[in-house]
């Protein structure tokens, strides 16, 4: 399928550091805090990891004892490295590789941000995951989180493929038009680092930070209450 983004397409990973060996201890950690318990409880499940880039996530998976694991991204050096380490990827587009599933997954990683993708393609992604996915299997996405008044338009702006804006209420907006009914929307805890201590006071003023734009929503009429860089959504198929 065609997307609208060129430099950063959501069908590949796009982050990371430059030392990319070092991305897979820093990103073990950030996976660990924000995504381990919502992982399934059966080690045997069937899982994928869509725009898997060179393999951070399915670095966690195998640290956290699953085995059936398969990753895809539309860019063949990421995948390279990722068979390199040992872990199962496919060059593909995302969205081809999931309407062309028919043994279905229990559960589904996004590692890309969904702001990737205008909003039209992030329904169509949604439901070719819902149609991949077993009954009762999850789907786990994230979004930059534009809710939040500090980072909304830097980020909008600052990518010319950024082209949709999420905030916790669209976001499962969005999941309820693609055929899902039960959405969680989470936040991200980012400072992970337990060796920084300059972490703890980071972690402190974006908590404040966070409390008063809650209470300024609340005085617009807003129910908004995740104001996090980013968030995530976990959503079944039931």
């Amino acid at each position: 399928m065609e997307l609208t983004a060129r430099e950063s397409p959501f069908t590949t990973f796009c982050e990371g550091p430059a030392n990319v060996e070092k991305g897979y201890d820093l990103f073990l950690l950030f996976h660990e805090r924000n995504y381990r318990r919502r992982m399934p409880a059966d080690r045997d499940a069937r899982i994928l990891v869509v725009s898997s880039g060179v393999g951070y996530f399915q670095n966690a998976l195998k640290k956290w004892g699953y085995g059936r694991v398969e990753g895809v991204d539309s860019d063949e050096r990421k995948v390279a490295a990722a068979r390199e380490k040992g872990f199962q990827s496919t060059c593909a587009d995302c969205f081809d590789f999931l309407a062309a599933v028919e043994e279905g997954y229990d559960l589904i990683f996004a590692e890309q941000e969904l702001n990737h993708l205008t909003r039209d393609e992030v329904v169509v992604f949604l439901e070719r995951c819902l149609h991949a996915l077993n009954e009762g299997g999850a789907l786990v996405v994230n979004a930059a989180n534009c809710a939040n008044p500090l980072i909304a338009t830097e980020y909008t702006g600052n990518n010319i493929d950024h082209y949709t804006a999420f905030t916790e209420n669209s976001a499962r907006q969005y999941f309820r038009i693609a055929g899902f009914e039960n959405v969680e929307v989470f936040p991200h805890d980012f400072y992970v680092l337990k060796h920084n201590p300059l972490n703890h006071v980071a972690k402190a003023l974006t908590g404040c930070i966070h409390f008063t734009l809650k209470i300024l929503f609340r005085m617009y009429g807003k129910s908004n209450s995740i104001f996090t860089k980013r968030f995530g959504v976990m959503a079944w198929k039931r």
